[in-house]
């Protein structure tokens, strides 16, 4: 099949997602750095910041602060492309991608390391990993990585053992550095809400330990940031941290427009928000971090980005993730998953 029967086929799929935003190739990744180039989104990605040259003078000037600096990029060593290339048959008729069930499909979204913790040796379960799957001698000592992300691009199981985490995938000619954790199953997740925690596993206890640490230095900044601004009620920050395409890792920066509350308990709020924060196709799944708002790690409180109502929606009165979007300039609002906000 020629190169021009390909491409078709891809953007043939990509519109098979509705309003969601992963990136999909027939023919490999050359087909993602055409995406980005052709991009009718985002033409040229001007208000995308690479996660290298990513400093202080790209925020707002009045969030020119080094600890948000330092919290952006600790939150970008967390984030991982998924590279999925399976559609479960279990994905729904008129959901995302549910022309392609039980297809070889090769899809690409974001994620987000959300916590890391060892197996106990004294299990005696061997790594799970393919790597150790097909050892006659598997590994013993291992241990599993949460990945937050959204449940169009990881739906279940069956697409966990097809998907793959890559993390420090930050820079084209460095993807030597790439790091791969394996997706074994979802353990949470929300078909209406669209946020799921993918449970992946990796030997590597290098990485391991460095994704410990990095986590603790990120929850730390939060915390930090959270009591220097406590006291800004018309913060509107929004910053997200994805994989546009499928390629390598960006930093965009915006601001909210709007929060819609779904439910809440004594301590927290189950919400959703709207910002002007570029994506792309590739973020689906991406940390959204709005400053401020959330302040709650680990197991809770994380937003992933869940699409945009430009992308073949009705935009007046549209009802997405149960948030309604009215006006004119919805057409180009962007959505995030439903997450946790800790009640002050």
């Amino acid at each position: 099949m020629d190169e021009t029967k390909l491409r078709q086929m891809a953007v043939m799929a990509r519109g098979d997602q509705g309003y969601h935003e992963t990136e999909v190739t027939i023919s490999g990744e050359a087909d993602l750095h055409r995406a980005f180039v052709f991009c009718d989104k985002n033409p040229g990605h001007k208000k995308f910041i690479s996660v290298k040259k990513f400093s202080v003078s790209d925020l707002p000037q009045e969030y020119q602060d080094e600890d948000i600096v330092k919290y952006i990029l600790a939150q970008a060593e967390l984030t991982v492309r998924i590279r999925s290339t399976y559609t479960s048959p279990g994905r729904p008729e008129g959901y995302a991608f549910h022309r392609h069930a039980g297809k070889d499909l090769q899809r690409y979204g974001t994620g987000f390391v959300q916590y890391v913790y060892r197996n106990d040796v004294r299990s005696g379960k061997p790594c799970p990993c393919p790597e150790c799957k097909a050892s006659s001698d598997p590994l013993e000592e291992w241990a599993k990585v949460k990945v937050r992300t959204a449940t169009h691009v990881v739906f279940d199981d069956d697409e966990a053992r097809n998907s793959v985490a890559e993390l420090f995938y930050d820079a084209e000619d460095e993807k030597d550095k790439i790091k791969s954790v394996y997706g074994d199953n979802v353990r949470f997740g929300a078909l209406q809400g669209d946020w799921c925690d993918m449970r992946c596993v990796t030997h590597d206890m290098e990485l391991v330990e460095h994704l410990k640490d990095t986590w603790g230095r990120w929850r730390w900044l939060e915390t930090k940031i959270n009591q220097k601004y406590s006291d800004d009620d018309q913060a509107r920050l929004a910053v997200v941290v994805s994989h546009p395409h499928g390629c390598d890792k960006q930093v965009s920066v915006g601001t909210w427009r709007d929060r819609q509350v779904v439910d809440r308990s004594r301590e927290f709020e189950n919400c959703v928000y709207t910002y002007d924060t570029p994506t792309c196709p590739g973020s689906s799944g991406a940390p959204v971090w709005i400053l401020g708002k959330m302040k709650w790690g680990g197991f809770f409180g994380r937003h992933p980005h869940s699409g945009w109502t430009g992308s073949g929606l009705q935009t007046q009165g549209s009802n997405v993730m149960g948030l309604n979007v009215t006006g004119s300039s919805a057409s180009r609002v962007n959505v995030s998953a439903v997450g946790w906000d800790k009640r002050i």
